[in-house]
């Protein structure tokens, strides 16, 4: 169970990443709500920066934070322990709404996941294969490992159709507050058909490159999901 109550998102939101400081400095506070509902900073990516850091998330006190400090395993830039991103979250705990962890760093972050959960700040515990779709049994067993967040995200390499009903079921299926997207050449048409079914986070970028593949701009990510029609389960 979570160590206290988090407001869950009722409705598909954007999430705009940048994984770079100098991207985050062109930002302008006053255009993002055109762009994103969430600012999503890769701290992986602002290793040894981390005075500037603090200056330019000043600007964006009144805007809500999601940072993650990404495993090199699972698409992180720069080689770190779990100690070390351990203390780059807790160095921005009093700034973030979200923190994102990846569920195979569950155990030995463990401390620091308690401490920032504590400051009221939503969970997001990840998975990422930039390989393949996995099976549906062990997308859904993923799922269930990550019970202790408050959303469960799960991006993986799109390489055939069928990719797309396989995530499709499993979102469909699990009532966990779910996030969800296909990366690679198929990646994009999977943004919008998982808004559409009930991704709860979806993730554009921002500046002037993708932080991952088969990502959309932000801004254009957030127009075309505000034009689906969302499916209701039956």
């Amino acid at each position: 169970m979570s160590a206290r109550q988090v407001t869950i998102p009722d409705q598909p939101l954007v999430v705009g990443s940048v994984a770079s400081l100098n991207h985050l400095a062109c930002l302008q506070p006053i255009e993002l709500p055109e762009q994103c509902d969430l600012l999503e900073v890769r701290l992986d990516a602002m290793v040894g920066h981390e005075e500037a850091l603090m200056i330019e998330l000043d600007r964006f006190k009144n805007f809500p934070l999601l940072f993650t400090a990404r495993a090199v395993s699972e698409g992180g830039l720069v080689a770190l322990s779990a100690e070390e991103r351990s203390e780059l979250l807790l160095s921005v705990a009093d700034r973030a709404t979200w923190i994102d962890v990846e569920l195979a760093s569950y155990d030995s972050m463990r401390d620091a996941i308690h401490e920032i959960r504590l400051k009221e700040v939503g969970l997001i515990l990840s998975y990422h294969n930039f390989e393949e779709t996995p099976e549906e049994y062990s997308l859904q067993r993923t799922v269930e490992l990550a019970e202790e967040a408050d959303i469960v995200k799960l991006a993986v390499m799109h390489r055939e159709v069928d990719d797309f009903a396989r995530c499709t079921r499993v979102l469909r299926r699990n009532d966990h507050p779910m996030s969800l997207m296909g990366m690679g050449p198929l990646g994009a048409v999977s943004r919008l058909l998982y808004a559409q079914h009930g991704s709860l986070l979806n993730y554009g970028y921002l500046g002037d490159t993708p932080t991952a593949p088969g990502q959309w701009p932000a801004k254009m990510l957030k127009q075309a999901i505000a034009a689906l029609e969302p499916i209701v389960r039956v």
